[in-house]
């Protein structure tokens, strides 16, 4: 009867210790407020674009999502995220209905050699200004109301991320097509490097992304750093998008985040400089206040303006393309949002 207790008490612990070793976290975020749009009207008086509505994801998306390790030994791990996007408002699937839209992926993490995952991720070009920009691609300013995001999200990726180095990160992602008999066609190939020690950042990156016959080609760069100086940090941004057809034009990026207490203030402006002939142009005023309620929830009041040149359609994080019947459109938009965070 002893051995039998023993034996049991000796599997118990085995048990608990290859528990031990994997670790599975569920974890999430609810963002939802108000929202005002309004038209630029430009002169215009015939404007029919106003809109207020409730909004999710406005500081960050809404999501849930489920995160896990296992440790194999000798520096390695078995990693995968799941992460799916929610429409707080409504409760529907973000990311255009799928299921886990925002991320998908496998991999495996070694302490000396690096990471390298495979499935739907981040591009690095897009995070490599995405976490520079003080309104994180959020609020009514979301840097992405201009700046392109071609390799945002990349399906079939095989990504590989090194060990910091002194500071130094470097990321490189293949993202493959899929289409038969023409392995270049729909191929993305994203790359960025990131220095960050003290207070000092920097950020460089890149995105090939060609069309689904392999005829031409968007390119993407950017460049960026951030200096915090406690009391303020600040921010500059400079992108250069040549896109597929006459598309090219420059983004360049001025902000700052001023930290106190529980409160902070960002803001930023953000030039669009479209070199083709129809040089259509944008610029972008942006003011976001946020106040930390604790570590987990936080609300939060953001504005801003976009001006459009010369026929550009560009709007705020809010805003819909503009109709046929809205004419002040082509001045841009306003947008002010009120909302909550939680994080769970």
């Amino acid at each position: 009867m002893n051995k039998k207790i023993l034996v049991a008490l000796l599997c118990a612990g085995s048990a608990g210790g290859a528990l031990a070793q994997s670790n599975v976290n569920v974890y999430g975020l609810m963002d939802l407020g108000l929202a005002s749009v309004s038209g630029a009207s430009a002169g215009s008086s015939d404007f029919k674009g106003n809109n207020t509505k409730m909004q999710s994801g406005t500081m960050a998306g809404s999501r849930l999502g489920f995160r896990g390790t296992e440790e194999l030994g000798n520096g390695l791990s078995a990693i995968f995220t799941l992460e799916s996007g929610i429409l707080a408002d409504t409760g529907a699937s973000d990311q255009g209905g799928l299921l886990f839209g925002r991320q998908a992926f496998v991999g495996i993490k070694s302490d000396t050699l690096g990471t390298i995952t495979l499935g739907r991720q981040y591009g690095p070009e897009y995070l490599a200004w995405k976490l520079l920009d003080p309104m994180e691609d959020g609020f009514a300013g979301a840097g992405s109301n201009l700046f392109s995001t071609n390799g945002k999200r990349v399906n079939n990726t095989v990504k590989y991320t090194t060990p910091t180095f002194s500071g130094v990160t470097a990321d490189v992602l293949y993202g493959l097509g899929e289409v038969v008999d023409n392995n270049a066609a729909s191929r993305d190939i994203g790359a960025s490097l990131t220095y960050a020690q003290g207070p000092l950042t920097v950020r460089v990156g890149y995105n090939s992304l060609n069309n689904p016959t392999a005829s031409d080609k968007s390119t993407n760069y950017v460049v960026g750093g951030s200096y915090d100086f406690q009391v303020v940090k600040a921010i500059a941004i400079y992108g250069s998008n040549k896109g597929t057809g006459s598309t090219d034009n420059r983004d360049i990026l001025l902000g700052a985040s001023i930290p106190f207490g529980a409160s902070t203030v960002l803001a930023s402006y953000i030039r669009k400089d479209d070199k083709s002939i129809a040089n259509k142009d944008a610029n972008q005023f942006a003011l976001t206040y946020t106040y930390a309620l604790s570590k987990r929830s936080a609300v939060y009041a953001s504005a801003a303006r976009i001006s459009n040149k010369n026929g550009a359609t560009y709007h705020t994080y809010s805003a819909s393309l503009p109709t046929a019947d809205q004419k002040g459109a082509a001045g841009g938009t306003r947008e002010f949002n009120v909302g909550l965070r939680h994080t769970f």
